[in-house]
């Protein structure tokens, strides 16, 4: 009967060691969610900032070639405004500056094309920031009521942060694939 006691004493003993043990590997596997889920965070925000960049740069060049066409058209009705030139220069100025002004309006929209796709691209890599920075929001809350769990020995600190760092990384599983 004694060897009993001893073994529900050991019991008794062990739980809540056994409790730090799983709240401690909680913890583990929480924070290295969180450590991807950061990572993953800050590249998807380089890469969005990146093309934010490319894409004014393709903006800007997209307006510089407008300023070309517009002086080209103005050059051109200032050409035909003037009474002075001979026909036959006349036509050939004319047809001259409408070919740039062509090739200025066939360059823009080139460019307005994949200025809006830069745009698309950074878009989609600012959305998966927002998702990742979610779930880390997420894992380091559920890691800071995990360690309270283990200071307070309050079990059901521990619980609310299962039910966190999951709905994390649900979260973090969710952005990663796309879905």
């Amino acid at each position: 009967m004694a060897d009993k006691t001893k073994i529900d004493e050991f019991k008794q003993e062990d739980l809540p060691r056994r409790t730090n043990q799983f709240i401690a590997l909680t913890i583990l596997v929480l924070t290295i969610c969180a450590t991807f889920s950061s990572l993953y965070a800050g590249g998807n925000s380089r890469k969005g900032i990146l093309a934010q960049n490319q894409a004014t740069d393709l903006w800007a060049y997209y307006q510089a070639k407008s300023i070309k066409q517009t002086i080209y058209k103005a050059q051109l009705d200032a050409l035909q405004a003037d009474t002075d030139t001979e026909p036959a220069k006349l036509a050939e100025l004319s047809a001259k500056f409408k070919a740039e002004i062509d090739r200025y309006e066939a360059e823009q929209k080139d460019i307005k094309t994949q200025a809006v796709a830069k745009g698309v691209e950074r878009d989609g890599y600012l959305a998966l920031n927002r998702g990742f920075a979610s779930a880390l929001t997420f894992l380091q809350i559920a890691i800071m009521l995990a360690s309270l769990a283990s200071l307070m020995k309050q079990i059901y600190f521990w619980y609310a942060s299962l039910a966190l760092g999951a709905f994390g990384m649900v979260l973090f599983f969710k952005t990663m694939t796309g879905v």
